[in-house]
């Protein structure tokens, strides 16, 4: 029984048994609702957009309407 138990433990790959350090990256793809308050052309609207942080929510609105906006807040959305 042990060699057949070890047998299995070596013709799986190692990635599939879960660690410490897979639970902790799992949490950096945690998703957030953001509004992001931006200029564009004088023009001042709101979006909102899903990031893991305002960082990365302020990067989204620049990626999709380009380098002329101004990005004037972001804030997190409480969930309801």
């Amino acid at each position: 029984m042990r060699l057949f138990a070890t047998l299995i433990l070596l013709l799986v790959p190692f990635g599939t048994f879960p660690t410490q350090q897979a639970v902790g990256q799992d949490t950096a793809w945690i998703q957030h609702t953001y509004e992001v308050r931006f200029r564009l052309k004088s023009i001042v609207s709101t979006t909102q957009v899903q990031a893991s942080d305002a960082s990365q929510a302020k990067k989204l609105v620049e990626a999709q309407y380009g380098k002329d906006v101004t990005v004037l807040s972001t804030k997190r959305l409480q969930k309801k």
